[in-house]
């Protein structure tokens, strides 16, 4: 897959897209649904498939002052558009300017000059133009005139409940993460580097791994989890990973700190990336260091006894997520 920075520089060869709109926070089983549909038009017609989205999220420009902790950021989008076999990520750059577009001016500058659009694909729900004025029944009829084909996606319902960004998001700040996966199609993660804690995991007997939040993406719930750790080793790793405050040590700022299980070297300033496989508890103060120690034990003895479960329900896909914990899952 390529990534066009911008509609202006979308190649020659790349005339009459088949495109999927969306801004795909996420890119849920809701969303990969429609770029599957523009990939698979793409396969009946011989032309190229793409997905357009915003940058920054447009809830940054219109809603300034109250902007929901986004699922993914750019890069972990592509790396999922990458994986379900999208030809063209195209990435235009989202301002007050671009927004006061008209749907009619969308289609017409956007959609039709330049890009060039075979077929368009968005969901039920898909709203465009300035103040959202745009629909996909407004797509049909300018399909219609200015002859593109409009597909439109039926909201994807599993277990009788829509799949949407903000259901996920709901389900991952209550520490439903197993739950968040089967919507996502794979395990919900979070990357960066490791940056130097407080010391305290060595004196522990445990030492951990701390990643720095960014504020700017949502996080699980606080609570202790299991985690899968890759980008260290060409193995998968597994950890317990606490995301939330360190009340014991009266220091309430918001940490992620990972014990990686049977894994002790030096770490600092590497990239790795946690995916959440189930939560084991929540967050409780201790009154000694020691007795955190002996929980910690705990967690470490139940994550073990959590993974041959995990390994059991997934089988023969269980050597395919050791390669990499974001790989989808349901493709």
């Amino acid at each position: 897959m390529e990534i066009i920075n911008g509609v202006d520089r979308l190649p020659a060869e790349a005339d009459f897209l088949n495109l999927a709109l969306g801004n795909f926070d996420g890119v849920h089983r809701g969303h990969q649904a429609i770029i599957k549909a523009a990939i698979k038009e793409s396969g009946v017609s011989g032309c190229t498939s793409a997905a357009l989205v915003f940058d920054p999220h447009p809830l940054v420009v219109l809603r300034a002052d109250n902007q929901p902790a986004l699922l993914t950021d750019l890069a972990d989008r592509a790396e999922i558009m990458k994986e379900l076999g999208l030809d063209y990520m195209i990435i235009q750059p989202f301002d007050s300017r671009f927004s006061h577009l008209s749907p009619e001016q969308f289609v017409r500058f956007i959609l039709i000059e330049k890009l060039k659009v075979r077929s368009v694909h968005v969901g039920t729900d898909y709203t465009f133009g300035r103040k959202g004025a745009g629909s996909s029944d407004t797509l049909l009829f300018w399909g219609d005139k200015l002859n593109f084909k409009v597909q439109i996606q039926p909201m994807l319902l599993i277990n009788n409940k829509e799949v949407s960004s903000s259901k996920i998001r709901s389900l991952l700040l209550s520490g439903s993460v197993r739950e968040a996966a089967n919507l996502l199609g794979y395990y919900f993660f979070r990357q960066g580097k490791v940056i130097k804690g407080h010391g305290v995991g060595k004196t522990l007997v445990y030492p951990t791994a701390n990643i720095a939040a960014n504020a700017r993406l949502i996080w699980p719930g606080k609570g202790v989890y299991l985690t899968a750790v890759s980008k260290l080793e060409d193995k998968m790793l597994f950890g317990v990973t606490n995301v939330g405050s360190r009340p014991t040590f009266a220091d309430h700022k918001t940490a992620v700190e990972t014990h990686i299980m049977d894994f002790n070297k030096d770490i600092y300033h590497k990239e790795i990336r946690l995916c959440f496989l189930e939560k084991i508890r929540n967050t409780k103060t201790f009154e000694t260091p020691s007795e955190l120690r002996k929980q910690i034990w705990q967690d470490i003895e139940d994550s073990r006894s959590l993974l041959r479960h995990f390994k059991d329900e997934f089988n023969g896909r269980w050597q395919s997520l050791q390669v990499g914990c974001s790989v989808l899952r349901s493709k």
